[in-house]
């Protein structure tokens, strides 16, 4: 004998089932649309970000090159990957080990009492301004919940992961 499970946002589902799966699919986009957004300030300015990964003192000069190029691109192909629901949990993960590096990164910039500001969405620092303080160390830890409830729940509705399965 076989169960099925109800998925999030599956048709014919309870309402509470479909309530999570539409409140996975907010979340999902909302993170998927910040991560996308910041993929592209730091594509557009490459010497910015590189002068603020340089600024945490934290890698040696060419693995502050490397960062510079390869983080954008791991936050855009996460950031269309929620998007779209395509490996959902995946990029949800890889993003969540992406905000534990910055958080740690944070942390450690403020331990060691440096006046850094943070290069994450280029101009635009929502909702934090100025140097690096206890707002960034919250967003982050904001947005780790966020990756951390679609990693745990699944795509939720219209996702190319639901559709697939189906």
């Amino acid at each position: 004998m076989t169960t099925m499970t109800a998925r999030p946002g599956a048709a014919g589902t309870s309402p509470n089932v479909r309530a999570i799966g539409g409140a996975v699919l907010v979340v999902r986009v909302l993170l998927a649309g910040l991560f996308l957004f910041a993929a592209a300030m730091k594509l557009r300015d490459p010497q910015q970000f590189a002068f603020s990964v340089a600024a945490f003192k934290l890698l040696p000069d060419p693995l502050v090159a490397l960062t510079t190029y390869i983080v954008p691109w791991i936050e855009l192909v996460a950031g269309v990957c929620l998007l779209l629901g395509l490996w959902a949990r995946a990029a949800a993960f890889v993003i969540a080990l992406l905000l534990t590096a910055f958080i740690a990164g944070i942390a450690s910039v403020l331990q060691r009492g440096m006046n850094v500001t943070c290069g994450c969405f280029g101009k635009f620092e929502i909702p934090c301004t100025g140097p690096l303080g206890a707002c960034h160390l919250v967003r982050n830890g904001v947005l780790l919940a966020m990756a951390a409830f679609v990693a745990w729940l699944g795509p939720g509705s219209l996702a190319v992961d639901r559709e697939s399965r189906r």
